[in-house]
């Protein structure tokens, strides 16, 4: 006897816009992307109609599925994140997102198959979905500690002009611009650094601050053009950066020039 299976072309949409809507949500917080809640509500339905298109084309699942199905990831995560896949830091992004998006679909698919035995197909999905949500968390979580200690490459640019120090992003770093109120990193000074001063004058800051064994003091500093952190997958740039000198070595063992403000890796 040969079984027959009814399939609403509407439920099946609305069941992959909705799970789209979750997965890609998910995978833009691993890579650290900006939700716009209009370019994931379009990439949603893209997907949605994406899974529509190759259901009613009945290519089966061989090598032009497989091609289909990556394609489509592909779209929707090109139309959610900012920028268009030009850059190699940005394809090897791209390439993360679509491990994850298939990494959470092959665990939904599992745990929706074991949890709906057990207390069936509706309850099953609410309860996947916090589980594979609470995944996520405790990934987030676990990488904003890691990197509370992590050492990045950074350059800082004044008109043309380059420094590349390493620097270590520190969570008590709390030091702020009383002028123009930005977050300041403290760098080892370089005589290089040190002739900015004299040089641009009108960028010159005195940045006042607090530390144990001493009750307040004051550093001096400066605007810099750009501050670029070079980090795994991305780099983080940021214009008019404030940044104070230190006269002295910041690391015993020399393993880093420089301490970054908490704010600025937010």
């Amino acid at each position: 006897m040969i079984g027959i299976y009814a399939i609403y072309i509407d439920v099946f949409l609305a069941q992959n816009v909705l799970m789209d809507l979750q997965l890609l949500l998910l995978t833009l917080l691993l890579l650290k992307e900006k939700i716009i809640l209009p370019r994931l509500l379009a990439a949603s339905l893209a997907g949605g109609a994406g899974a529509v298109m190759i259901l009613l084309s009945g290519m089966g699942y061989g090598a032009a599925y497989i091609a289909a199905v990556l394609l489509l990831d592909m779209v929707m995560l090109l139309v959610c994140m900012r920028k268009p896949a030009r850059s190699r830091l940005t394809f090897q992004k791209l390439m993360m997102g679509i491990i994850y998006l298939h990494g959470m679909v092959f665990a939904y698919g599992k745990l929706m198959e074991c949890a709906g035995r057990l207390v069936g197909e509706r309850m099953a999905q609410i309860l996947v979905t916090g589980v594979i949500a609470g995944i996520v968390g405790f990934m987030l979580a676990y990488r904003r500690l890691a990197e509370s200690r992590h050492i990045y490459e950074v350059t800082l640019t004044q008109e043309e002009e380059n420094v590349v120090c390493r620097a270590l992003f520190d969570t008590g770093n709390l030091l702020v611009d009383p002028v123009s109120g930005k977050p300041v990193s403290v760098v080892e000074e370089t005589d290089l650094m040190r002739g900015w001063m004299e040089k641009y004058p009108q960028k010159y800051r005195i940045i006042p601050y607090q530390s144990v064994g001493e009750e307040h003091g004051l550093l001096e500093g400066i605007v810099v053009d750009e501050l670029m952190i070079q980090k795994e997958q991305e780099r983080v740039v940021k214009r008019g950066a404030v940044i104070a000198f230190y006269k002295g070595r910041l690391s015993k063992d020399g393993a880093f020039q420089m301490i970054l403000n908490h704010s600025l890796m937010i």
